[in-house]
């Protein structure tokens, strides 16, 4: 593993959504909480544009952006999950960065997940883990059992459309599907080549997110979620689809930020943590 790498400065797989009060290039006081926010397949830091003004202004909030698109579009994708943890993981060893908590939607979700258990293995574990739009990880491999990263275009941009949260306008120019797609196929292998392993459950609070009318992650496949860990495992569902989280990026946000805080709070004082 390599060293320590300066979120947001040194690496373009960190993109800093906004600049907290007083903050100048020099580099800012050490905030409350650091918060990582990782895209779902296909997306990017992008996403979470919309949600950085619901969160505390202490709070340093950095989206995550695999390589394969925006600053790093010309570097090779990460190709399984196991590869995606290992680029992000050096970053997250840097004590500056502590306390932080990890969000991911969809395919940001595995990935957060099993940075999560990594970082809990290496004994810098998040304070708090957030996963929307994804079946409990026991269940991801028999949920997805083809690989959709091997598709041929049509197929992918008829999945983008039946999903929802792609402008059809975007899905209407050439050159911009061949780019979509091309970004898809790579996090798609994320999912589909994904196997997951045994190991002791997480040690953190856990906030799942669903989408009332979600197609990947129906009701049926969150419940397992339960069991990835030994604190507090709390339910959250949405009106909407898969992409419910960007209909309501206000909302959504602050239920996060709630969430946060409290584990937070027990972070501080972990006698009053209550499983």
């Amino acid at each position: 593993m390599r060293g320590p790498v300066n979120p947001g400065a040194t690496s373009a797989m960190f993109r800093e959504l906004r600049t907290r009060p007083g903050e100048t290039r020099a580099r800012a006081a050490r905030p409350d909480v650091t918060c990582f926010l990782i895209h779902h397949a296909g997306g990017s830091a992008a996403a979470f544009a919309d949600f950085a003004e619901f969160f505390p202004p202490s709070w340093r909030l950095c989206a995550v952006e695999l390589p394969g698109r925006g600053l790093s579009a010309g570097d090779p994708p990460c190709r399984s999950a196991a590869e995606a943890v290992r680029a992000l993981a050096p970053a997250l060893l840097d004590r500056e960065i502590r306390p932080w908590a990890v969000f991911g939607h969809s395919m940001g979700g595995l990935v957060a997940y099993e940075l999560a258990r990594e970082m809990e293995r290496c004994g810098a574990p998040p304070i708090w883990l957030g996963v929307s739009g994804l079946p409990a990880p026991r269940l991801v491999s028999d949920r997805f059992t083809e690989r959709r990263d091997l598709w041929p275009q049509e197929r992918l941009v008829a999945f983008m459309r039946g999903l929802g949260g792609t402008p059809e306008e975007l899905l209407e120019s050439p050159d911009v599907v061949e780019y979509m797609v091309e970004v898809l196929r790579g996090d798609l292998a994320i999912v589909d080549t994904y196997t997951y392993a045994d190991g002791p459950p997480l040690g953190m609070p856990l906030s799942v997110h669903s989408g009332h009318q979600d197609p990947l992650a129906t009701r049926d496949t969150l419940e397992g979620w339960r069991a990835q860990s030994t604190a507090r495992v709390e339910f959250h569902s949405w009106p909407g689809g898969h992409f419910q989280l960007y209909d309501r990026p206000g909302p959504f946000a602050l239920r996060m930020a709630e969430d946060i805080d409290r584990a937070l709070a027990e972070d501080r004082d972990p006698a009053g943590r209550k499983a």
